[in-house]
């Protein structure tokens, strides 16, 4: 089932046309460029004017399938989309792009109605809020406290809601029954823009480190009635389907992950072929271009993953609660080494807030990385479900028979599979192709 379209969608945008709109990055007047993305981290405000640029030339449209209303093609697509937004200012993505959770849990189990009005909201670009994490428990998902009653209403907190403050929905995982990964269920509650439903507060989550002014929000249930229709597919499903959206979110983050270390880099060979050493440039140096080559390789490297991962959802999207914990831990490590690289080059200047490449917005990308590290799992999270899996994966690859074709991941001219977010899994069942 799939929302039916009612407006035409817009023209599909490029990486170039998004440089083109957001303009000189180096030009401290622009609203747009690094000067822009320091004062707003320095405030922790939230980038107002970039993400209604972005919204007005349709960038929401990207994640959202073209039933609903979007223009999304393929998340290698997707991929080299948000990375150049990101370039920019890593903070544009949980500002137009958080709500990809919640619609890729309703592409899944949601009832027609659902979609409509999730579609509606995107496509027009509010948001839908995902709310499971909870303070007490973190990944400990099973643990989750919040529930509802014989009455139909909710009651708990969840912790870190992307959009929360913004959100016009809310896509909710309580706790149905006693124990075990079947005790949740999911329910969509709305929250229309400017009202709070009675028994919902909403708080200030803690602030974080890097990504300033991105909206998070705590959540408090105190007996939210969850009305007839807001149930999500099955009772019992709705740690399951969540786990399995945020597959999709991996994709999205390692996008961020590429845009701060596309950032890094071009700073730093900007500034190592413009300062003075000696008789020479700093690029001329031996030092600086081997730190600088080391650099563009990680880069490489986390590139050709994250390319190889984003063509993989399409072609074998069975395999992927491997590929990507996998990929994601990669991604966000070469972009550490990115950053470690780059920072030696620098030198002081990689710690100067002004006076230095970018108008110190090195710093910021290095906050900001952290973050997108560990936004939708944890590098322990990423690596103990990879782990995990190592079991059924070795006896299915000694067993042998016959796995798919991956040919199509790696030939960039191949075209890809629709995407399925049907098929994503929690669990490799065969062999790794």
């Amino acid at each position: 089932m799939s929302a039916p379209r009612t407006t035409a969608p817009a023209p599909a945008l490029t990486p170039g046309e998004v440089e083109l709109i957001l303009g000189d990055p180096a030009d401290p007047a622009n609203p747009y460029g690094y000067a822009a993305a320091v004062a707003r981290d320095e405030a922790d405000a939230f980038p107002e004017e970039l993400c209604g640029l972005l919204f007005e030339a349709g960038f929401h449209l990207n994640y959202l399938p073209r039933e609903w209303g979007g223009t999304f093609e393929s998340f290698d697509r997707s991929l080299t989309l948000v990375r150049a937004a990101a370039r920019r200012d890593v903070t544009v993505m949980p500002g137009t792009m958080f709500s990809i959770i919640a619609a890729t849990c309703l592409q899944v189990h949601g009832s027609t109605a659902q979609r409509e009005k999730v579609a509606r909201i995107l496509r027009e670009g509010g948001a839908v809020a995902f709310a499971m994490t909870e303070a007490d428990h973190g990944s400990d998902l099973v643990s989750g406290a919040l529930r509802l009653d014989e009455e139909g209403r909710l009651h708990g907190e969840k912790w870190l809601v992307g959009n929360g403050n913004r959100a016009e929905a809310v896509y909710v995982v309580a706790r149905t029954g006693a124990r075990g990964p079947g005790a949740f269920t999911a329910y969509l509650i709305d929250t229309p823009r400017g009202t709070t439903p009675e028994g919902l507060t909403r708080l200030p989550a803690p602030r974080t480190d890097g990504m300033r002014g991105v909206d998070l929000a705590t959540l408090r249930f105190d007996g939210v009635r969850a009305p007839s229709g807001a149930r999500v597919g099955k009772e019992g499903e709705g740690l399951e389907v969540a786990l399995r959206a945020q597959q999709a979110v991996r994709l999205m983050s390692m996008a961020g992950s590429l845009g701060i270390a596309d950032t890094a880099l071009r700073l730093t060979l900007d500034f190592t072929a413009t300062r003075r050493f000696g008789r020479t440039t700093l690029d001329a140096t031996a030092y600086a271009r081997r730190e600088c080559a080391a650099a563009s390789a990680a880069l490489l490297a986390a590139d050709a993953v994250a390319t190889a991962a984003a063509r993989g959802v399409h072609v074998t999207p069975q395999a992927y609660s491997v590929w990507g914990p996998a990929a994601k831990h990669l991604v966000a490590e070469a972009t550490q080494d990115v950053l470690a690289h780059c920072s030696t080059v620098l030198a002081t200047r990689s710690v100067l807030r002004g006076q230095a490449p970018g108008d110190g917005v090195f710093q910021k990308l290095r906050r900001d990385a952290a973050v997108v590290r560990v936004i939708d799992a944890s590098p322990y999270a990423n690596l103990r479900s990879y782990a995990a899996q190592l079991p059924t994966l070795i006896t299915a690859t000694a067993a042998g028979g016959p796995a798919p074709s991956v040919e199509a991941v790696f030939d960039l001219d191949a075209p890809l599979p629709a995407y399925e977010p049907a098929r994503l899994d929690l669990l490799v069942r065969g062999p790794d192709p």
